[in-house]
């Protein structure tokens, strides 16, 4: 049964009886929604408007991919197979885009009493003590840095198997990992009260070139790596050859679909920014 990226059935998904129901996950990702879900309500009755409604749309996908990464049958695999757990981080790291473009902090502002939303705001408006830390967490550079960090530090082998070993420490790679893209992310997006953090679109492009080149690199090292990296998973998979295998496969999943979803955007991102250039120049006064 070991074998690299080994499939469920599809009807093992949607069974409840596969999925992981671990109290604490429950509870952050009900308040998550409960808050959002008050919020948005509010908002609604103020603010009937499509932007709304297409900013909750963005919010509910990347709350499906944290249900996909924490509770599905992603959880229970990324355990026994190396591949299923660059899966399980790559829903992670792209639930965070999702879910800033549904402007978390101001729904969640909302879902507050009067007393406590009006606190909120004097510390998220501009100037206010939450504000300026925000705003210094989401500077490009410390944003890149921080994605870097938890990305490569989770991936280092003997911490790696630590991981699987505890599971207060696998829940807290969780957590930074997806606080590390989160921060990684912000510049990009722009939620308030931290809008975009770039004056043009090629810078944008650049930062997200970075951010790509260096996940290319760490799924490359993987990938090519003669030797297996991470033993815990020797418990599961006793060949070594399927153990290689597996890790080849979940290089790969690193090296090609975080890279190439972010070299999309990029590049997206460029010809956007040549397309006004030009624009420009077409109908500058001659």
């Amino acid at each position: 049964m070991a074998e690299p990226l080994i499939w469920l059935p599809v009807g093992a998904w949607f069974d409840p009886g596969y999925w992981t129901w671990r109290l604490p996950v429950l509870f952050v990702l009900g308040g998550m929604l409960l808050s959002y879900s008050i919020g948005v309500s509010k908002l609604f009755l103020k603010h009937r408007s499509g932007w709304l409604l297409r900013r909750t749309i963005w919010w509910l996908l990347g709350f499906a991919l944290l249900l996909l990464a924490l509770l599905s049958p992603l959880d229970e695999l990324g355990g026994l197979f190396f591949s299923w757990h660059m899966v399980q981080h790559l829903a992670l790291l792209y639930a965070a885009p999702l879910l800033l473009a549904g402007w978390p902090l101001t729904v969640a502002v909302w879902s507050l009493p009067r007393s406590g939303r009006q606190l909120m705001q004097r510390l998220l408006r501009r100037g206010g003590v939450g504000a300026q830390l925000l705003s210094q967490a989401t500077r490009p550079s410390v944003a890149l840095v921080a994605g870097i960090v938890t990305l490569w530090m989770w991936h280092y082998p003997p911490l790696y198997d630590a991981v699987l070993t505890r599971r207060w420490l696998h829940d807290l790679e969780h957590v930074t990992f997806f606080l590390g893209a989160l921060l990684y992310w912000w510049p990009i997006v722009g939620a308030p009260p931290v809008r975009r953090r770039f004056r043009s679109d090629a810078g944008r492009a650049f930062y997200l070139i970075l951010g790509g080149t260096q996940a290319g690199i760490l799924g490359a090292l993987v990938t090519f790596w003669p030797d297996v990296l991470y033993h815990r998973y020797l418990l599961h998979i006793t060949e070594q050859s399927r153990l290689l295998a597996d890790q080849v496969f979940g290089g790969l999943v690193m090296w090609l679909s975080g890279p190439l979803v972010v070299g999309i955007l990029a590049l997206a991102t460029l010809g956007r920014e040549a397309q006004q250039v030009a624009e420009t120049r077409v109908l500058a006064p001659h």
